[in-house]
């Protein structure tokens, strides 16, 4: 079975990308209520940080864990609006990780090859490569992976998805 190939036998991923320069942070218990992310994300981006790859998880009795990555220049700086918010809105924490790297498919025709992550994700646990994180948009698929696992993770996908 070939990666990455639509169902006319077209290779729909163009590149491998990698960042190093990421952290990983996460509000943890954040009232469900509307509002409270585009409070979060306003408090950041007044200061100049910008969000990558934004995940808010399941609700679970009205809370929700809100992740995204950051530049790692930004991180000090993120870390202090996040834990303000925190207290502010009654949330249970603030957890940050600076041991990630993100790699990612990309191409413009990803959207129409739906096994693209399964696929990716195979490579990836085939490698033993465990993914902490995951966002997909129309032309690409970015995983959060330990920085250990970069250089494996880029390898592994390059020889399964670029012909």
């Amino acid at each position: 079975m070939a990666f990455g190939v639509d169902s006319s036998g077209q290779c729909v991923v163009g590149e491998v990308i990698c960042d190093s320069d990421v952290a990983k942070i996460a509000v943890l218990g954040v009232p469900d209520v509307p509002g409270v992310a585009a409070r979060l994300f306003s408090n950041l981006a007044a200061v100049g940080v910008g969000a990558e790859m934004i995940v808010q998880s399941v609700m679970r009795g009205q809370m929700n864990d809100i992740a995204f990555i950051v530049k790692q220049s930004l991180l000090g700086e993120a870390i202090g609006i996040c834990r303000v918010f925190s207290s502010e809105v009654g949330a249970q924490g603030v957890t940050f990780d600076t041991e990630v790297a993100k790699v990612a498919l990309k191409g413009d025709l990803i959207a129409g090859c739906p096994e693209i992550p399964s696929q990716m994700f195979s490579v990836l646990a085939g490698c033993r490569i465990n993914i902490d994180m995951i966002a997909a948009a129309s032309t690409v698929i970015a995983c959060i992976v330990s920085s250990g696992d970069m250089e494996g993770a880029v390898s592994a996908l390059s020889q399964a998805f670029l012909r």
